[in-house]
């Protein structure tokens, strides 16, 4: 029932004032989740920050922070499933043992170690969602977005794209 209310509540808001409320987004956060979950049999925290930044990353602590404004530049679920699967890849590799700096998906990559922690989590990533069934062509679709729109460093993100693609061709 209340899920109901809080479908109605955020028709209603994006009918009368044109917006979407970021809380709206939440669901097909969720149901992205679920399907990832029933995946890879593991619990996936999710916190959406309100923020227009484009970002989401793994803080050490276990949870998957996504922005609103990563949530809004993201197209399907199938985008919003690469971001999170990515994220979670970097958790399962065991990528913030001891350490307590972040890697986001956009982040700046200042070391060949953070650089292959992508390459390796956007791989993995990649495994996570086609197994839960959506398109893996989402994985390059993130990518080559962020790379368009300057988000992130041009060689890091070209040296994943292709690795990925060696991933896929193997």
């Amino acid at each position: 029932m209340q899920k109901l209310i809080l479908i109605i509540i955020c028709a209603l808001v994006t009918i009368l004032y044109g917006i979407n409320p970021a809380f709206s987004e939440m669901g097909s956060v969720q149901s992205v989740v679920s399907r990832l979950e029933h995946v890879t049999g593991q619990k996936i925290n999710i916190v959406i920050e309100d923020s227009s930044n484009l970002d989401a990353y793994l803080h050490p602590t276990g949870y998957i922070i996504m922005t609103t404004g990563l949530l809004k530049f993201l197209e399907d679920e199938a985008e919003v499933a690469f971001v999170i699967g990515h994220e979670f890849a970097h958790f399962v590799k065991g990528h913030y043992k001891g350490e307590t700096g972040v890697l986001g998906i956009s982040r700046e990559i200042c070391f060949k170690d953070e650089l292959l922690k992508e390459i390796e989590a956007d791989a993995h990533g990649l495994k996570i969602i086609e197994a839960a069934g959506y398109d893996p062509a989402a994985s390059f679709t993130v990518l080559n977005k962020l790379r368009s729109y300057g988000i992130g460093q041009l060689s890091p993100l070209e040296r994943r794209i292709n690795a990925l693609l060696t991933n896929v061709s193997n």
